[in-house]
C-alpha cells in the first residue's frame, strides 16, 4: 500500500482502481479517486494534489473523490456524469429498480454527494497545475466515461484512458456494455473509444484497470477491436456499425449537397463556392448513440462530433460555419453546442422554436436537449434570407412537430425542401425507383403539438415549390416525380380525416385539436436558492368555435396561493398572461397546476410546472 513509479513524473496507487498521480510544475494532478485509501499516503507524494480528476462515476473510480474533496482537493468530473456524482439521491430516488430491462450500471454511481469544482467537457483542453491536459471522449463501460491526454515531461503523449482498455485485446468487463436486456451496444461503443485512441497514436496508455501499456499501444488497441467485432458478431447490426466508425466518406446528393453518414438524424452539408459549410441539423454521432432511444435521461446521452473528418478530406474544410435547424428535436439539435464551443458555430434557428433551443429549462416539449444553444440568427417565417450565394426561405409546419419549418433553397440547378422529420416512406425509392409502389408511414407525434392542419398546411407549401430533391430527417435523399406529390396531396387529406373519424373534432364541437393541449406553462421548472413567489407565463387554449372568456388560476399543494386571471379568446385560440404562485416553503421539483375554466364549465388542471425551491439543484 504505497505508491509506485511509473515514470519520472508518473506514480501508481494500487486502490480499487489505479489511482495515478501525474506531476506537473505546480503540484500533483490525480487521476481517478479509487476507494480513498491512497489519502493515508497523501503525505507520500512529492508535491500537494492541486486536482482530482474522474474518468467515470463507477464507484470503484470514484467513491474516495468525497473525501478528497473534504481535504481540499477539487474535483472534476465528466461533463455528462456530474449530475450522479453532486446529486446521487435524487438519481437513485427516480431510478427504477423493480422492473429492469435497461442494465446500464448507473446503479453503481456514487452513494454520496461529491462537491464537484469543474466539469470536464468532451475535446476541451485544461490547463491544471501548470501543465495541460485533454479531455477525449471515451465512451463504453459508461456512456460518458473520458480520457485524460497529457505530454509527459519527456515529451511522451499519454492518455488515462480509463477502462476502454484493461491489456493488449481485453477489457476488464464486458458486462456494462450491456446497456439493454440482452444488446451489447456499448461494445460499439467501446470500438469507437479504441478507434479514437489509435487516431491520437499515443505512446503510454494507463487504464484504471490493468498494467499500465507502455509499449505498442496501437497493436494493443488494434487487438482490442478485433476481439470486440468478434464478440459482436452473433448480435445483428453491431459489427455494421462498428464499421461505421471506421470509414469517414460524405455521401453526395449533387455536387454542393452532401450528406454525412454518421449522424443519427441525417446532416446534410451545403458547400458554397468560397469553401465553406452549412449543416442541416447536427445530431448525435450514429456509432455512439447505436441504442439512443431508449436512453432518454441526459447522462445516458452524448453530443460527440461527425462529419468533420470528411469535410477534411473532400473539401479541405476543417470547421462549420453555421447549423441551420429544422425542428428542434435532441437529436438533430444536440452538437450545435459542443460545435459553437469548439468552432464557433453559428445556430440559425427559426422563430417559432428558437427559444426552445435557447431556454431548454423553461419548456417541457418531447425530446428537448438540455443544453443551451446560442441563437446567433433568429429566422422569421416566409421571408428569404441568405447564407454565401444560397437563398433560403422557411415556412411553417407541424406534424411531427409544431416547433419545425419547412427549408426551401436552390443549388445546382436543383430545388431543394428539408421537410425535417414529417414525411416518412415504406419501400425503396432509392436509386431513382420512384414512388409509386411506396407506402406512407405515419411519423405525427401528439405530444409534439400535432396539430389538425398540419399536413394540409406543409402539403399546400410542397405543393406550390414542388422540390426537385427532398431531404429530411433519417431517410435517404428523395428525388421527386408525380408519385411523390400525390402522396403529399393525399396526407394532407388523410390525416385530418382518420383524426375526425375517431375523434370528437367536428367544427361545432369542443375540443383542444388533436394534440389535446389545454395549456402550458413558461418557464416549466423553476429552482431558487430560496424561498421566493413564481411568476410564470401560462398560454391556454378556447376549445370552443366561438369567442369566449377563459378563467385561469394557479393551483398549488395546501396552503400555496395562486393568482386568477379572466382572458378573453377568438375561437380555438392560445392566449397567454403572466401569473403569480407564492408557496409555503421548501419544496423539491413540486408541481402547480393551471385550472382552466371556459364559459363556466371547468376543464380542470390542464397544464403543470415544477419548482425546487430552498435547493441549489433542480
Amino acid at each position: 500500500m504505497t505508491w509506485e513509479r511509473i515514470t519520472d513524473d508518473l506514480l501508481r496507487f494500487r486502490d480499487s482502481c489505479n489511482v495515478y498521480a501525474l506531476r506537473a510544475p505546480e503540484g500533483i494532478v490525480l487521476v481517478n479517486a479509487g476507494s480513498g485509501r491512497w489519502l493515508a499516503h497523501q503525505d507520500e507524494l512529492p508535491a500537494q494534489p492541486v486536482a482530482l480528476l474522474c474518468t467515470h462515476y463507477f464507484r470503484d473510480h470514484s467513491a474516495g473523490a468525497v473525501a478528497a474533496a473534504r481535504r481540499g482537493i477539487p474535483v472534476h468530473v465528466p461533463e455528462g456524469e456530474e449530475a450522479l456524482f453532486a446529486d446521487p439521491e435524487q438519481h437513485f430516488r427516480q431510478r427504477e429498480t423493480y422492473i429492469i430491462y435497461d442494465n446500464l450500471w448507473d446503479l453503481y454511481a456514487p452513494i454520496e454527494a461529491v462537491p464537484v469544482a469543474a466539469t470536464l467537457r468532451d475535446y476541451e483542453t485544461v490547463a491544471l497545475a501548470g501543465t495541460s491536459v485533454e479531455v477525449i471522449p471515451l465512451p463504453g463501460v459508461t456512456m460518458t466515461q473520458i480520457g485524460i491526454g497529457v505530454t509527459l515531461a519527456d515529451g511522451r503523449s499519454a492518455v488515462f484512458c480509463g477502462e476502454a482498455i484493461h491489456s493488449p485485446g481485453k477489457l476488464a468487463r464486458i458486462a456494462p456494455l450491456q446497456y439493454n436486456y440482452n444488446d451489447l451496444n456499448g461494445a460499439v461503443q467501446c470500438h469507437f473509444a479504441a478507434g479514437e485512441l489509435r487516431k491520437r497514436k499515443p505512446d503510454l496508455l494507463f487504464p484504471s484497470l490493468g498494467e499500465p501499456i507502455l509499449t505498442d499501444t496501437d497493436a494493443a488497441l488494434g487487438e482490442l477491436q478485433d476481439n470486440l467485432r468478434r464478440l459482436a458478431e452473433p448480435r445483428p447490426g453491431l459489427v455494421g456499425n462498428m464499421a461505421v466508425s471506421e470509414t469517414e466518406p460524405l455521401e453526395r446528393v449533387t455536387d454542393h449537397v452532401w450528406l454525412d453518414p454518421h449522424s443519427v438524424a441525417n446532416t446534410w452539408y451545403l458547400i458554397s463556392d468560397s469553401g465553406k459549410a452549412l449543416a442541416i441539423d447536427y445530431g448525435y454521432h450514429r456509432t455512439t448513440c447505436a441504442a439512443w432511444q431508449g436512453y432518454p435521461k441526459p447522462e445516458r446521452r452524448r453530443a460527440l462530433l461527425h462529419g468533420l473528418t470528411g469535410l477534411k478530406q473532400r473539401f479541405g474544410i476543417d470547421r462549420i460555419d453555421v447549423v441551420l435547424v429544422s425542428h428542434f428535436h435532441d437529436d438533430h439539435v444536440c452538437g450545435i453546442p459542443v460545435l459553437q464551443r469548439l468552432q464557433g458555430t453559428q445556430c440559425w434557428a427559426a422563430e417559432n422554436f428558437a427559444d426552445l433551443l435557447r431556454h431548454p429549462e423553461a419548456h417541457c416539449f418531447p425530446c428537448d436537449w438540455p443544453v443551451a444553444a446560442r441563437i446567433d440568427r433568429e429566422l422569421p417565417l416566409g421571408t428569404p434570407f441568405m447564407w454565401e450565394e444560397y437563398t433560403f426561405v422557411l415556412h411553417p409546419m407541424n406534424g411531427h412537430t409544431r416547433f419545425a419549418a419547412l427549408i426551401g433553397f436552390e443549388a445546382d440547378g436543383k430545388r431543394f425542401a428539408h421537410t425535417g422529420d414529417q414525411y416518412f416512406f415504406n419501400g425503396d425509392f432509392s436509386g431513382g425507383k420512384g414512388f409509386a409502389g411506396v407506402g406512407r408511414m405515419q411519423n405525427h407525434v401528439f405530444r409534439n403539438g400535432a396539430l389538425l392542419d398540419g399536413y394540409e398546411i406543409s402539403g399546400k407549401w410542397m405543393r406550390d415549390w414542388r422540390p426537385d430533391i427532398v431531404l429530411q430527417g433519417h431517410q435517404p435523399a428523395m428525388f421527386t416525380d408525380d408519385a411523390f406529390f400525390a402522396h403529399i396531396a393525399e396526407w394532407s387529406t388523410d390525416y385530418a380525416d382518420l383524426a375526425r373519424r375517431i375523434l370528437p373534432l367536428g367544427e361545432e364541437e369542443a375540443h383542444f385539436n388533436l394534440d389535446a393541449w389545454g395549456g402550458w406553462v413558461r418557464p416549466y421548472r423553476t429552482c431558487h436558492p430560496d424561498v421566493r413567489p413564481i411568476t410564470v407565463t401560462v398560454t391556454v387554449r378556447n376549445p370552443l368555435p366561438c369567442p369566449a372568456m377563459l378563467e385561469v388560476r394557479l393551483v398549488g399543494i395546501e396552503g400555496w396561493q395562486g393568482e386568477t386571471a379572466s382572458l378573453p379568446a377568438d375561437a380555438r385560440a392560445e392566449v397567454s398572461t403572466e401569473l403569480t404562485i407564492v408557496p409555503t416553503g421548501r419544496c423539491r421539483r413540486q408541481p402547480f397546476a393551471v385550472e382552466l375554466t371556459v364559459e363556466g364549465r371547468c376543464y380542470g388542471q390542464v397544464a403543470e410546472a415544477l419548482a425546487t425551491l430552498g435547493h441549489s439543484r433542480f
